[in-house]
């Protein structure tokens, strides 16, 4: 298992997660952050708001990003099309 930072990219910069997550690999963790992008956006429709967040941040122990992962890829295909 690896640990991965899962860092919130906000208009005019991060929120850094202080915890991180463990992981088998970048898949698995991709994975996780696609669902807490889903989480983030339901939240927000719920409460009516829009998400601050527009991505996360990917990257290891170091602070390299592995990967960047948008609120947009986390929405299921089609939609966008609804209406």
């Amino acid at each position: 298992m690896s640990l991965f930072y899962l860092h919130q990219q906000v208009e005019g910069g991060l929120i850094e997660d202080p915890d991180g997550t463990e992981a088998v690999n970048l898949a698995a963790v991709k994975l996780e952050t696609i669902k807490a992008s889903r989480q983030l956006i339901a939240n927000a429709i719920l409460n009516g708001t829009i998400p601050l967040a527009k991505a996360f941040q990917i990257t290891d122990a170091f602070g390299t990003v592995l990967a960047v992962v948008s609120l947009r890829e986390a929405l299921p295909p089609g939609l966008c099309d609804l209406g």
